[in-house]
């Protein structure tokens, strides 16, 4: 689908931008060559996150319910979704955590986190670090928690739906 495609390019790129305009010591020192340019990024960039959602959600929902009937069962396409991506997202977070170490070896700044305990690695791993109240270590790694929750959210009305139209099928044969 190449306009799906297209929306995903285009809104990966902005969300770039934004985190280049809004976090770290670069936007500090950049901001003064293009503050308009940088504050826009920062403030209005970011609106291609609902657009991932959107695109999420449809692609979920044509994949999981193709002519509106849940195919998999729930909690099975829920676990399938997780270690899609908690794989890449768990790489990632380890990438960060290194990059961070580096970096408060060179300097200090707001945006660099700090070297993290067990229990918040494994918040991070289990998508539970916003719900357990654990410092983000990375920017952006609330999405990949808000991804699966509304993946979950989508499999549980789909299997509702499909609950209440076997109880209406038996209760008007």
């Amino acid at each position: 689908m190449a306009c799906i495609d297209a929306l995903k390019a285009i809104s990966s790129q902005l969300i770039v931008l934004h985190h280049l305009a809004f976090y770290g010591p670069m936007s500090d020192v950049a901001h003064v060559l293009a503050p308009d340019l940088l504050d826009w990024f920062s403030q209005y960039a970011r609106i291609a996150v609902q657009a991932f959602l959107v695109i999420s959600g449809f692609l979920a929902a044509r994949s999981l319910a193709p002519g509106g009937h849940l195919t998999p069962h729930p909690l099975l396409a829920i676990w399938r979704r997780y270690q899609k991506l908690v794989v890449p997202y768990t790489v990632a977070i380890l990438i960060a955590i290194a990059g961070a170490a580096i970096a408060r070896t060179w300097m200090h700044h707001d945006s660099i986190p700090g070297a993290p305990g067990l229990h918040q690695f494994l918040a991070h791993v289990l998508l539970l670090h916003n719900v357990l109240d654990f410092d983000a270590l990375s920017a952006g790694v609330w999405y990949v928690a808000i991804d699966l929750q509304l993946f979950a959210l989508l499999i549980v009305a789909l299997w509702a739906a499909r609950l209440c139209a076997r109880r209406l099928e038996a209760g008007g044969a």
